[in-house]
């Protein structure tokens, strides 16, 4: 127990101390899920972004999905997405439809997920392009055969189909609880490297996601 509480503490000081010298935001994103019949299911979810250093919200989105399983390892769907950032002149407004598809798949304790989305961004003062976001995350549970609690680290990665092309990785770790197919929830840390104007920017972020699905 003592080991778990050095490093919590210890991992609790890195993330205070590099916010110190770098940018750091808090997340919370919230999704509900209703299963239409065996394969199709529609969705909505939303996010904050946070700047506690600022003291306000930096980026909002909603979004609305369907999706289809179309087999236990692979599923598929359609999204559009409304989402506001805000810079120094105000709030700046997105609509963003997107295709996604998942891959899934398991060896011995570690499940693995690919993630593919290809969206495309419009806005009102700037140029429309699209965007490929690819996501891997692997799970594993820390106790034998304990579904309901899992260790997760992942990556992520997107490409402007223009000259900014590849502009913002993020790297994961965290744990996800779940409880059945109903509930689940996930607390994470993500090292974000970002690209503006030819400048990668580094933050680092706390999340929190919570999942519904009936």
């Amino acid at each position: 127990m003592k080991k778990y509480l050095v490093a919590a503490l210890f991992f609790i000081s890195v993330v205070i101390v590099s916010s110190q010298e770098r940018h750091f935001q808090v997340w919370n994103q919230n999704k509900l899920e209703v299963r239409i019949n065996e394969h199709i299911s529609v969705g909505a979810s939303e996010k904050i972004h946070y700047k506690p250093t600022a003291g306000d919200i930096s980026l909002k989105f909603g979004d609305v999905f369907i999706k289809r399983q179309f087999a236990h390892w692979f599923d598929g769907g359609l999204a559009g997405r409304v989402l506001w950032i805000k810079d120094e002149t105000g709030w700046l407004q997105e609509h963003r439809p997107m295709i996604f598809a998942n891959l899934s798949s398991g060896l011995g304790n570690l499940d693995f997920e690919i993630s593919n989305r290809m969206e495309y961004r419009m806005y009102k003062h700037l140029d429309y392009h699209f965007r490929h976001r690819q996501m891997l995350s692997v799970e594993i549970p820390p106790i034998y055969k304990a579904a309901w609690f899992k260790l997760y680290v992942a990556e992520e990665g997107f490409i402007r189909f223009d000259e900014e092309k590849f502009h913002l990785a993020r790297f994961y770790t965290g744990t996800k609880i779940k409880y059945h197919r109903s509930f689940e929830m996930k607390m994470y840390y993500v090292l974000e490297k970002s690209k503006k104007s030819f400048h990668w920017n580094t933050s680092d972020i706390l999340g929190l996601n919570l999942n519904l699905e009936f």
